[in-house]
């Protein structure tokens, strides 16, 4: 049971963190008067600390073999997307509030993960979407609806 529940526990703290990580950067973009500089920022410091991370960490470095086994939109996905999630959440948090847009991106990302699971999209594993998944999404779907609206 502590195999689960660390993780979980964990998670939780990331979810804090990203919500830590709106709020800051949102803050940034108003004291510049420009809502695209903290994305930037965002990313320099990330990978100042990614860099630093992968010194500490050190793990052999992967084989040209495995460099090229990658598939290609791999290598550009996460920085576009992680750009686009950024920028969209410094835009929109001012408009929506912490509680709707974290409500709201966080539906976002369970819908896609079932639907990503089902297909297996992305390389997941199919795990099938079941009635108890679909009922999973819209409880969460109404209580995203309670935040927003209260």
């Amino acid at each position: 049971m502590l195999t689960t529940i660390v993780p979980a526990l964990l998670a939780l703290i990331c979810g804090a963190v990203l919500t830590t990580q709106i709020g800051s950067n949102t803050l940034l973009g108003k004291s510049l008067n420009n809502p695209y500089i903290p994305a930037a920022v965002n990313m320099v410091t990330g990978l100042v600390f990614t860099v630093l991370l992968l010194l500490i960490v050190h793990k052999p470095t992967p084989s040209v073999e495995q460099l090229r086994a990658a598939p290609w939109w791999t290598w550009l996905a996460g920085g576009f997307l992680g750009t686009a999630y950024l920028t969209g959440n410094i835009l929109l948090a001012p408009k929506l509030g912490a509680g709707a847009l974290v409500g709201l991106v966080v539906t976002g990302q369970l819908l896609f993960a079932v639907l990503a699971d089902n297909y297996g999209w992305v390389g997941f594993e199919p795990h099938h979407a079941t009635i108890w998944r679909g009922l999973g999404c819209a409880l969460m779907m109404g209580g995203v609806l309670l935040i927003a609206k209260y």
